[in-house]
């Protein structure tokens, strides 16, 4: 039997792409197009919804350079990480920048220089060039980083993945830098984070728009996953029920990672590891919502760990605020998540129960929702559950299979891992 593709291949959930990739309208048919224009690109949505495969389907490897962002990075580091990816050898120097840091120093490594120079590529006596000239540059200055990369002829897209992860006030201060890298280079960025709102760094900082071309891989379409069941089919030789679809598409809360989950089980259900030499019907009595529960419960130490690290938050306050935003996740409605819960609906809530009430004010809930992606980052909470955008004022569930975990745990059991039982009891006791 020929072409003869393994179903693990077909539902693959790893960051390699699936074989049953689709290729969605509004998603990568807008990032080809974005390509095509003088703008960078930011790819967003929340985790697990195939930002990463969006690229690796739409660019060839050697296309581009790939540098993941850690939660402790300041500019020169994010500088210094792209610096190398191009190919530099990066080294501390004796010199100071007028701020006072190191300055850096970078050479090529000859016997590792691919020759001459061609698709990108530093040439051998090219790179001699450049070590002659003994560049030594501050990692800080945006305009010494493109006169280094000018230096070697680098003319590939620069992909930086993970950019939730950054701090801040590292997210402000390279958005500052993006507009210089438009104007002064050809250069091309791929930003990739796990937000939904479409314009984050122009927020940042506003000299960005028209400058930035957002690229939602947030959204799966009813036509989206009709195409991925095909494609799916056609690879397997099977072809599922159709109560199997329908209920995939009512239970799964749009998330693609439990989509292909859920695929692949009702596959293993009727034994089918690879094409079948025969077409085969799947999914005929398979019970979705009952497999998504088995599937989520995989989770609960994750997620159960998320709500008793972040309760804690920082350190210990008077208010406690970390804890009762965790309260407020947990008693909001479904709906209200998914749109997008507004600070001053989670402040109504934490009034409902907080024994510090009338010392909470929305000045201090809002400092604390901005710090909350760091405080997940700090708590190595990956993929984050949830978002704070600055802008629209509104907490943002980024991990979709968290709101489907949630509808089947007891409240009770959250308060508790969220060390919230004790305060609501003394609540209750207040107001009688």
């Amino acid at each position: 039997m020929e072409n003869v593709v393994l179903a693990s291949d077909v539902f693959k959930t790893s960051r390699e792409l699936p074989l049953n990739y689709v290729s969605r309208v509004h998603a990568d048919q807008c990032f080809l197009d974005a390509l095509t224009e003088d703008s960078h690109l930011v790819i967003h949505g929340s985790s697990k919804q195939g930002k990463t495969s969006l690229r690796k389907n739409n660019l060839l490897a050697e296309d581009y350079i790939d540098i993941t962002c850690s939660n402790n990075w300041d500019l020169d580091d994010l500088h210094v990480a792209i610096l190398k990816e191009a190919g530099y050898t990066v080294t501390t120097s004796e010199s100071k920048t007028i701020k006072g840091k190191s300055k850096i120093r970078l050479k090529f490594e000859l016997p590792f220089v691919k020759g001459p120079s061609v698709g990108g590529d530093v040439g051998y006596e090219q790179a001699k060039q450049v070590n002659k000239q003994n560049l030594e540059l501050d990692p800080g200055d945006v305009n010494d980083v493109i006169r280094a990369l000018s230096e070697i002829s680098f003319t590939k897209f620069i992909v930086v993945e993970d950019f939730h992860y950054l701090p801040e006030d590292t997210q402000i201060d390279f958005s500052v830098a993006l507009k210089a890298f438009h104007e002064a280079s050809k250069l091309c960025f791929i930003i990739v984070g796990v937000w939904l709102e479409e314009d984050r760094l122009t927020v940042h900082n506003g000299d960005l728009t028209g400058r930035v071309t957002s690229i939602n891989a947030d959204l799966w379409k009813d036509e989206d996953l009709d195409e991925l069941f095909s494609i799916s089919e056609s690879l397997l030789n099977i072809s599922f029920a159709d109560n199997f679809i329908a209920d995939i598409k009512k239970y799964c809360n749009g998330s693609i990672f439990l989509v292909q989950r859920l695929c692949h089980e009702a596959c293993k259900a009727e034994s089918v590891s690879k094409t079948q030499s025969e077409t085969i019907t799947v999914g005929t009595n398979f019970d979705v919502k009952c497999k998504i529960r088995d599937l989520l419960e995989s989770q609960n130490s994750r997620y159960f760990r998320f709500l008793t690290d972040f309760s804690a938050g920082f350190d210990q306050t008077k208010l406690d605020l970390y804890k009762w935003i965790l309260f407020a996740l947990i008693e909001a409605d479904t709906s209200s998540l998914e749109s997008g819960l507004p600070a001053a609906a989670i402040r109504r809530i934490i009034d409902s129960k907080h024994p510090k009430r009338f010392e909470l004010s929305h000045k201090k809930l809002v400092q604390a929702l901005r710090k909350s992606v760091d405080l997940q980052v700090k708590n190595r909470i990956q993929p984050i559950v949830f978002e704070f955008d600055a802008n629209t004022t509104r907490v943002k569930i980024v991990d979709r299979s968290f709101l489907l975990w949630r509808e089947f745990q007891d409240k009770d059991d959250l308060f508790d891992h969220a060390d919230l039982t004790d305060d609501l009891k003394t609540s209750i006791v207040t107001e009688i």
